[in-house]
């Protein structure tokens, strides 16, 4: 399975966790164990797009992203359901969550700086179209990191660290599917 992230700062908790160890530094930084490989992007769409197809071609068996999203609520968990290309208008469905608060994510070319009716990052919709273009199951958990105002964007992991086990048990729920051929 390959988990990706825009940041060190939102992957630090989930390395940790899973007693990821550093595999490269270029031209990305991965981090990996047993049949999971974390994937650093950088932020947007680009970057996420790039990175994400260049470890896709290693036969990965599903996606998931984890991330911070611009959110009316700080804090909170979501698994998104609903991706929305900010540029292209793209619209891209995912699975529902039984046990997590299930939203919609905006993906834009820009850090949200003004209100929005769903969640806004950088790279979901860049995540979903290259899951897509391999036919790999993707799902995306984003916790809202800032009300729309970049600037106040804490530059830690306490949220990721604030939500590692439910993470954790989400992505055994994939890996679990994986094995069993439910992809």
């Amino acid at each position: 399975m390959l988990i990706t992230t825009a940041t060190y700062t939102e992957a630090a908790p989930i390395i940790e966790a899973l007693q990821l160890e550093k595999v490269a530094t270029k031209p990305f930084r991965i981090y990996a164990a047993s049949h999971i490989q974390l994937l650093i992007t950088g932020i947007g769409m680009l970057n996420a797009a790039i990175a994400t197809t260049s470890l896709l071609t290693n036969n990965q068996k599903a996606v998931f992203n984890i991330g911070y999203a611009a959110a009316d609520i700080v804090g909170i968990l979501y698994n998104i359901t609903k991706v929305i290309d900010g540029c292209s208008k793209s619209i891209y469905h995912l699975s529902q969550s039984n046990t997590l608060p299930n939203a919609a994510c905006t993906t834009l070319c820009h850090p949200a700086t003004t209100p929005h009716k769903t969640l806004v990052d950088m790279e979901a919709s860049a995540i979903v179209r290259c899951a897509r273009v391999y036919n790999v199951p993707v799902k995306i958990l984003k916790i809202g990191s800032d009300r729309f105002n970049p600037k106040s964007l804490q530059k830690n992991s306490e949220l990721i660290s604030k939500h590692i086990d439910t993470i954790l048990s989400q992505i055994e729920l994939q890996l679990q599917k994986n094995i069993q051929g439910k992809v």
